[in-house]
């Protein structure tokens, strides 16, 4: 059986004050769930080493919401896989739409980004999802993403990654996607993953869904066998919220 995920993206919000007080308040409500559910934090760059600091001892991990695509260091303003690595993270997510659409993000890119990733030890979390004006023809759409995204990647390389089923559609709105859709678009990634790299791995890689979650809807989201997580942004920023959309990954997914 495959361990239930929990992200939370906290974007460009938080500072190293809020960041810590998050995490203390986080693991004081935890308990025990955050060794049922892999909880990833991803705080804003600012925030890494501070957030690194006040999870030690705990199997929280920490994550970055983005990495450079290129290894040189003469490159102002960004930051590279290796100084993620350094700095105690374990996973970075890449091909969230907001980069895409604000920083220029192609398919090619994030496919760049993936092996950076790779090479310095870090765990991709994949945002694949349909673009607003390809609502219709979703599969199409994440079966081309899937195939640029993860060219010239391995079987044991992708089993070690994370994806989230995000459609651009579904971010800061008001309501996720429907139940219905988020087990199809999920489904999808899983069956994609076992047609082009083995059942094995697409039975063990996690899958997770992201786009407006929200602790009144998690149960609904995560009825499906194919969701095995849920990410959340808004609701992510704040550990009573947070906790409790762990509590329904917990109940809905977590090995007992």
């Amino acid at each position: 059986m495959r361990k239930p995920m929990a992200l939370s993206n906290w974007k460009m919000a938080m500072t190293i004050a809020e960041s810590v007080n998050f995490v203390r308040e986080f693991r004081a409500l935890a308990g025990d769930l955050v060794r049922e559910v892999d909880v990833v934090i991803c705080p804003p760059f600012t925030a890494l080493h501070p957030v690194a600091q006040a999870l030690a001892g705990s199997p929280i991990m920490l994550g970055a919401q983005n990495v450079s695509a290129d290894d040189d260091p003469a490159r102002t303003g960004q930051v590279s896989a290796e100084l993620l690595a350094d700095v105690g993270c374990r996973w970075v997510m890449l091909g969230h739409w907001e980069v895409r659409r604000h920083l220029g993000d192609s398919d090619a890119v994030v496919n760049r980004k993936v092996h950076r990733a790779l090479s310095a030890g870090l765990r991709p979390i994949l945002l694949i999802g349909e673009a607003r004006d390809a609502r219709e023809d979703f599969q199409a759409a994440l079966e081309a993403q899937l195939a640029r995204i993860l060219q010239g990647c391995e079987a044991e390389q992708v089993k070690g990654m994370a994806f989230v089923y995000e459609p651009e559609w579904t971010i800061g709105v008001a309501e996720p996607a429907p139940p219905a859709r988020v087990a199809a678009g999920c489904g999808f990634i899983r069956d994609w993953t076992e047609q082009h790299f083995a059942s094995s791995i697409a039975q063990e890689v996690r899958i997770i869904y992201g786009g407006s979650v929200t602790p009144a809807h998690a149960e609904a989201l995560l009825a499906s066998p194919e969701v095995d997580g849920l990410g959340a942004t808004r609701k992510g920023r704040r550990a009573e919220t947070f906790i409790q959309i762990v509590r329904h990954i917990a109940r809905a997914k977590a090995r007992r």
